[in-house]
C-alpha cells in the first residue's frame, strides 16, 4: 500500500509538470519547458538528463534498478523522456529518437513489475511509441538491441503474433552474438511453454493457439539440440 500510495504521489506531480511544460510549449517557450522537465526529473524520480544523454537504455534501467520504488521511477522518468523528446522533434532535433527509445523502455520495465495501477493508459503511451521508433529504424536489425524489449512488450500486452514476429527476427538476426541467441532460445522456449498453458480464448485474443505454440516450440528445441 505505501508503494501504491507513493507512485500516485509521484503521478500526480507529474501531472502537474506535464500541465506547466504544455503551457510553456503552447507560448513556444521549448527552452524553458525542457529546463523544466530537467528539474522535475531530478526531483520526482532522481533522473539526470546529463546521464540519459549518455546512457544506452539498458544502463539507464540498470541505474533505475537501484531504487526501492523501481516502478515508479520508470513510470515517471518514462514520462517526462516521452515529453521531452517531443519538444526536441518539434524544434527537429533528430536526437528525440533516443529520448523516444528510453521512453518506450522504461514504459516497458514499469508495466514489466505489474505494480503499476490502471496499466492500460500506461499502455497506450508506449503504443503509441512503436511506430514513430519503427519509422525511425530503432526496430530493425542494424538496432536489435532493442528487438527484446519490444518482445516482452508484445507478449506482456497479450499481442502474442507480434511477440513471435520479433522473436523470430532475434533469433534469425546476422548481428546478435551467440550467448544472446543463446540466452533468447532459452526465453522462447519459455515463452511457448507459457502460451501452451494459457486458455484457448486468451490465445485468440493475440492471433495465436496452442497448436501453433506447440510446433514453434517443438521448432526452437531441435534449434537448441543442433548447436
Amino acid at each position: 500500500m505505501l508503494q501504491r500510495d507513493y507512485l500516485m504521489k509521484m503521478v500526480e506531480m507529474l501531472t502537474t509538470v506535464l500541465m506547466k511544460v504544455l503551457n510553456l510549449k503552447e507560448n513556444k517557450n521549448y527552452q524553458e519547458a525542457l529546463k523544466e522537465l530537467e528539474s522535475a526529473g531530478k526531483t520526482i524520480a532522481g533522473l539526470d538528463f546529463e546521464m540519459v544523454k549518455i546512457l544506452k537504455a539498458d544502463d539507464l534501467v540498470s541505474l533505475m534498478k537501484t531504487s526501492d520504488v523501481y516502478a515508479g521511477r520508470c513510470l515517471i522518468s518514462a514520462g517526462l523522456l516521452s515529453e521531452y523528446a517531443n519538444i526536441l522533434k518539434i524544434q527537429n532535433d533528430q536526437q528525440c529518437y533516443d529520448y523516444y527509445n528510453k521512453s518506450f523502455r522504461l514504459y516497458t520495465e514499469a508495466l514489466l513489475t505489474k505494480e503499476i495501477p490502471d496499466p492500460e493508459k500506461y499502455t497506450e503511451k508506449a503504443d503509441q511509441l512503436i511506430p514513430v521508433l519503427t519509422s525511425a529504424g530503432f526496430f530493425s536489425e542494424q538496432r536489435h538491441e532493442n528487438y527484446p524489449a519490444l518482445f516482452e512488450y508484445y507478449y506482456l500486452t497479450g499481442k502474442f503474433s507480434k511477440a513471435e514476429d520479433v522473436l523470430f527476427d532475434i533469433l534469425e538476426s546476422d548481428f546478435l552474438e551467440t550467448g544472446e541467441k543463446v540466452r533468447m532460445r532459452k526465453r522462447a522456449v519459455a515463452f511457448y511453454k507459457d502460451l501452451i498453458s494459457k486458455d484457448e480464448t486468451e490465445l485468440i485474443k493475440g492471433n495465436f493457439s496452442k497448436e501453433e505454440a506447440m510446433e514453434s516450440l517443438e521448432e526452437i528445441l531441435s534449434q537448441i539440440k543442433l548447436n
